[in-house]
């Protein structure tokens, strides 16, 4: 780590630092995360595709990063914000470094910034563009740095999904089989399948540009949308799936970006939090149940839906239970369909099924879903 770096806020806030992994330009919307320790899980998040992220843990890359970690095989921010990273790191499970693998990346880094302080400036002001520009970049001008990122356009929602997206169909089988799944891949996390295969599902993972006639042909029992990044509002071929795989009674079950989907295809609207709900401790309350979840979470988006149970705004779809909302600022959790095989949840609820033995609400209720259709 040497040399100088700078963060360079649309706002016109500038903060200085040090060279950390690769060096160059970047641009993106800062994006938090709050956990003090899974930091290669949140890089390898495909949520987070050309994000920059900020740490707000002091200390980071202490144990390193491994395969057996990784959410995906690529890391996808474009810049990560630390305070203190680690000189080395000292964990038995280690292969890498975490500076050498986001130098390998090309994801442009700046250290010595104070994280927790721009993680409030970011609370406070909603979406936040900004730029980093390490080693010879950062010579230039503040006001021509200022420049660069005013001028900047973030890439569209469907450019994020399909870069993230697998191309191709590929098959993970379970050992003993269940059901068969087609998951849409919109920026998928390796939790998703793991958790889908263990529980006796052999699941097909499909591209973000899958058809319904791909999934008919596929002759699969059910469907998962998956998680991913960008404005759902956007993916209008992802949508028009969607709406054929309600006409189609298909069981579905979305989770993130998925949930949203489904959300907009029975005529609900979506809204830009005033504060975007990332990381872990995340509190949620189940209506049915009267009881609360502690989830994971990392969205800037959420549907606009009264709580209970309630007439879709597309009348043809039925009714739809709005089953759990967030405690910190009551957006919509988990929707269910009264007259359709449907459920959908904002959070990540993979992070909460650790082993494949225990009842979990959310895969038992698509398990049921595919074996009886209601």
């Amino acid at each position: 780590m040497s040399t100088s770096a700078k963060l360079v806020l649309a706002d016109g806030t500038i903060y200085a630092g040090t060279t950390y992994a690769a060096t160059g330009s970047v641009f993106g919307q800062l994006v938090f995360d709050t956990t003090m320790t899974g930091y290669q899980h949140s890089l390898t998040n495909p949520s987070n595709a050309a994000t920059i992220m900020v740490f707000t843990f002091p200390h980071i890359g202490n144990v390193g990063v491994n395969s057996g970690d990784e959410e995906s095989a690529h890391y996808w921010p474009n810049g990560v914000i630390v305070r203190d990273p680690a000189r080395v790191n000292s964990n038995w499970q280690a292969e890498q470094s975490l500076p050498e693998v986001l130098t390998e990346a090309n994801v442009v880094g700046i250290a010595g910034v104070d994280t927790r302080a721009l993680t409030r400036h970011i609370a406070t002001k909603g979406q936040v563009t900004a730029g980093i520009f390490a080693g010879e970049e950062a010579a230039q001008a503040d006001e021509d740095l200022l420049a660069k990122v005013r001028d900047w356009t973030p890439p569209s929602a469907s450019t994020l999904v399909e870069t993230v997206s697998t191309k191709t169909t590929y098959v993970v089988e379970a050992d003993t089989p269940q059901a068969t799944v087609a998951l849409i891949d919109l920026g998928v996390r390796r939790a998703t399948i793991n958790q889908l295969v263990e529980r006796g599902n052999t699941v097909h993972v499909m591209p973000a540009s899958t058809t319904a006639a791909d999934i008919a042909a596929a002759g699969v029992d059910g469907v998962v949308l998956s998680s991913g990044p960008g404005n759902p509002a956007e993916l209008s071929d992802q949508l028009n799936l969607v709406q054929n795989l309600l006409d189609a009674k298909t069981p579905l079950l979305g989770i993130g970006l998925g949930h949203q989907l489904i959300g907009i295809a029975l005529g609900f609207e979506t809204y830009l939090l005033p504060q975007a709900q990332r990381g872990p401790n995340q509190p949620v309350y189940d209506m049915t149940s009267g009881q609360s979840l502690i989830t994971s979470q990392n969205h800037a988006y959420a549907l606009r839906a009264e709580r209970g149970t309630q007439a879709a705004p597309r009348a043809d779809y039925g009714q739809v239970a709005v089953t759990q909302y967030s405690l910190n600022d009551n957006s919509v959790e988990a929707l269910e369909l009264t007259d359709l095989p449907v459920v959908a949840v904002q959070y990540y609820p993979e992070n909460s099924a650790l082993e494949v033995d225990e009842p979990h609400t959310v895969f038992d209720r698509f398990a049921t879903l595919m074996a009886t259709g209601e």
